[in-house]
């Protein structure tokens, strides 16, 4: 990965356009801990100018969200540079598998009911295109219309999480159990904006293979979608938070989609600002977590929706928190959860 890496460094033609993008300079106004001046200094080490210790803090910072990536008109890989110069700088001391499962813990155990609800068994309509249900919806336990569509077969976490702590063992091994089950199905189908862009940016699937990864907007193309009659959302104000890592055509695909919806009023948020969580995010950055936080709950407020809905649990997560900051107590849900609880999919086939 050297090489890719090194590839990726001299392309930043250092134009400063990912400054405006990243939440991490909007709240702090330090260029040490912009993409650009991460960069700079890398290569400042690289070159023998700096020493470790004066580039670690910044890059720690890093809320790889990849808003940089996804605006760098150079095309720069940010989050690939970023990543494993974390890996190579300040290895974790303890194994991001582990990690993850001790995050994921109290969802396991705010959920653990559901594990006791009784549900029918599952005959998914369509074995041969699959479900990628992702960390987060796996500890909820919850059965959504997309586990009575596709076949699950238990998928590795997407590996995200492991690529941006620098855990480059494991992040290698869930890709592998992943891609082996991609090459093998009809289809796969994603409702976690994270959990697909990462999968998408595994190299070594071919682009025919990519072609099989399919969002959950993707499959109600050209569907006249109704509220179901005891729906307690009908005549209310909608709106939709786009996660960091959501490929813009993705959003567009969820707008017009939403905007089709009878009986609710879909409001476009002003803008696509971040929701600070970032998963483990939080837990480190506190501060800087909840400054970005309330940036977006003053958003969310402007807009004075009933519901709001994101494509991303940890957004979720984050979203029902900076609504606590704020004192703005509006519901939210994940996309999947809505189609699920409130929209009439008693004709919905699948994939056509």
């Amino acid at each position: 990965m050297s090489e890719e890496i090194e590839k990726n460094l001299k392309r930043c033609s250092r134009c400063a356009l990912c400054l405006k993008n990243c939440p991490i300079y909007n709240i702090k106004k330090d260029e040490n801990q912009t993409p650009r001046g991460l960069i700079i200094k890398i290569l400042g080490f690289l070159n023998g100018n700096l020493e470790k210790k004066q580039i670690i803090k910044d890059l720690k910072i890093c809320l790889n969200c990849s808003r940089c990536k996804a605006n760098c008109p150079s095309k720069v890989d940010t989050s690939l540079i970023f990543a494993y110069k974390n890996a190579q700088l300040a290895p974790s001391k303890i194994s991001q598998r582990l990690f993850l499962k001790l995050k994921l813990l109290p969802l396991s155990i705010v959920y653990f009911l559901n594990l006791f609800k009784k549900n029918k068994k599952i005959e998914p309509k369509h074995k041969d295109i699959l479900y990628f249900k992702g960390c987060v919806a796996k500890n909820q336990h919850k059965i959504t219309f997309l586990d009575n569509l596709f076949y699950n077969p238990d998928f590795s976490c997407c590996a995200l999480p492991y690529l941006t702590g620098g855990d480059i063992k494991n992040y290698k091994k869930a890709k592998e159990r992943n891609i082996e089950l991609i090459k093998k199905a009809k289809y796969v189908v994603f409702d976690c904006a994270s959990c697909y862009s990462a999968v998408l940016e595994y190299e070594e699937l071919n682009e025919n293979e990519k072609k099989k990864l399919i969002f959950i907007s993707d499959i109600f193309d050209d569907m006249v979608l109704e509220l179901k009659q005891n729906s307690k959302y009908k005549g209310k104000k909608v709106t939709f938070h786009k996660p960091c890592h959501m490929i813009q055509k993705d959003f567009e695909k969820i707008e017009n989609m939403l905007n089709s919806i009878k009986d609710i009023n879909y409001i476009s948020a002003k803008d696509d600002s971040c929701c600070g969580f970032g998963g483990s995010y939080f837990l480190f950055h506190p501060i800087i977590s909840t400054k970005i936080a309330l940036k977006k709950a003053r958003v969310i407020k402007d807009s004075q929706a009933d519901l709001i809905l994101t494509a991303c649990p940890s957004c979720t997560m984050g979203l029902r928190y900076n609504q606590i900051i704020s004192f703005n107590f509006k519901k939210t849900l994940e996309l999947r959860d809505f189609m699920s609880q409130e929209i009439a999919l008693d004709d919905f086939k699948g994939i056509r």
